[in-house]
């Protein structure tokens, strides 16, 4: 039996991160990845592929939402993919939600098939909490309660970056939403080889909390929340970047969920993976080469009512050179050139 791991959490919680980590150790190498991006454009993969051979994008859709028979496929892919090569068997495969995913249309879609469940079992179901932003989230959006309710493990990531008030504020909420869950702190994705092989009771999903109606209709993403995906043959400067996202986070301040690209930066070392979370720009990621055969740069933003043609006249500001430059709206921009 291959086990697999669902790993959930609102946008920008750190699953990547810990995901990469984990696929670093000796212990991960038996392990293949199946991505579910929101935007049309896939990213998170181009990162796992350094490491592993065996990842799987699927990029039509939530996972929750219309793509659960293409993940049974994936899933029977591989199966049948190690027996075909004769390879040794995988031993675990890990699943890496969107940020926006209801975990248990997914659970059921998978507990629920009886060809899949002859050859995978299901191990935890793994919940990342951005200590700094979690409580917000937890606040403001339902998939992130809901998130945080199914997990047998929670992991509340960036933990070096909230103060300890904040930290324990959290851990009390988590604990009030899902009191079965084992809580581990994580930064920069350590302790990553416990938390994907800890030995957890199996019977924890049954024992959660009923924390929401399931039986609620509407949006399963909440108002107004969507994505935008974009292609670009600019090759920006480190200061065209600064002035975008400042010009960014000015216009759409905290409807701006998840913003991440991939660039081609004018730079000593040019190919950067770029990740915002809210209004916080975080450290780039910098690659050793370009991860694929499309040359061009992608960028892709999540959030709530964001204007698409707002949002393609303001790559104009990717190509500033000049830091005195520091537009706050489309008409200071292009005054600058």
């Amino acid at each position: 039996m291959i086990v697999f791991d669902l790993l959930t959490g609102f946008l920008g919680s750190g699953k990547t991160t810990l995901l990469n980590a984990y696929l670093r150790l000796e212990v991960g190498q038996d392990t293949a990845v199946i991505v579910n991006e929101f935007g049309a454009i896939g990213l998170d993969q181009l990162q796992y592929k350094e490491l592993s051979e065996d990842v799987y994008l699927l990029d039509n859709g939530c996972l929750c939402c219309t793509v659960t028979h293409s993940l049974r496929e994936t899933l029977l892919e591989i199966k049948d993919l190690t027996q075909r090569i004769g390879r040794p068997p995988l031993k675990r495969v890990v699943i890496e939600t969107t940020g926006l995913a209801d975990p248990l249309p997914v659970m059921h879609a998978l507990l629920g098939d009886k060809s899949l469940m002859q050859h995978f079992r299901l191990g935890q179901v793994i919940t990342t909490i951005d200590a700094v932003q979690g409580l917000q989230q937890l606040h403001l959006h339902v998939e992130s309660r809901k998130q945080a309710s199914v997990a047998e493990h929670l992991v509340i990531t960036k933990t070096d970056m909230a103060s300890a008030p904040i930290l324990l504020e959290l851990k009390i909420q988590l604990k009030k939403l899902n009191p079965y869950a084992h809580i581990t702190e994580s930064v920069s994705g350590q302790s990553a080889a416990a938390i994907f092989t800890i030995d957890l009771p199996s019977n924890t999903f049954k024992l959660l909390p009923k924390a929401f109606d399931e039986n609620s209709h509407g949006s399963p993403h909440g108002s107004g929340i969507g994505s935008w995906s974009v292609f670009t043959d600019i090759q920006p400067t480190w200061v065209g970047i600064s002035a975008w996202w400042h010009l960014l986070t000015l216009r759409f301040g905290n409807q701006l969920l998840r913003c991440k690209g991939l660039l081609a930066v004018n730079d000593a070392r040019p190919f950067v993976l770029i990740q915002g979370v809210g209004k916080v720009f975080h450290s780039p990621t910098f690659l050793q080469a370009w991860p694929d055969t499309d040359l061009r740069g992608r960028i892709v933003c999540i959030g709530q009512d964001l204007d698409p043609d707002w949002l393609e006249a303001s790559l104009k500001a990717l190509t500033l050179k000049e830091a005195s430059c520091r537009p706050r709206n489309l008409e200071e921009l292009n005054e600058c050139f």
